[in-house]
């Protein structure tokens, strides 16, 4: 079985819209998922840190 790929993402709402930002990349093994950081997402106004995975996928990629 192929284990599941992801991005590590993190979000900036700015003039309404959101822009975001990829951190690392994530993988899973045999019993939890392994996360690579490559930068560290910044805290909002309210000191709150969120990441997102998202699973990559064979389409290619826009603006890489």
């Amino acid at each position: 079985m192929e284990k599941k790929k992801f991005d590590v993402l993190t979000a900036k709402v700015k003039n309404e819209k959101c822009y975001w930002t990829v951190l690392g990349k994530a993988w899973e093994n045999d019993t939890n998922i392994k996360i690579e950081l490559n930068a560290l997402p910044v805290p909002n106004p309210n000191g709150d840190i969120f990441v997102y995975l998202k699973e990559q996928s064979d389409v290619q990629k826009i603006n890489e």
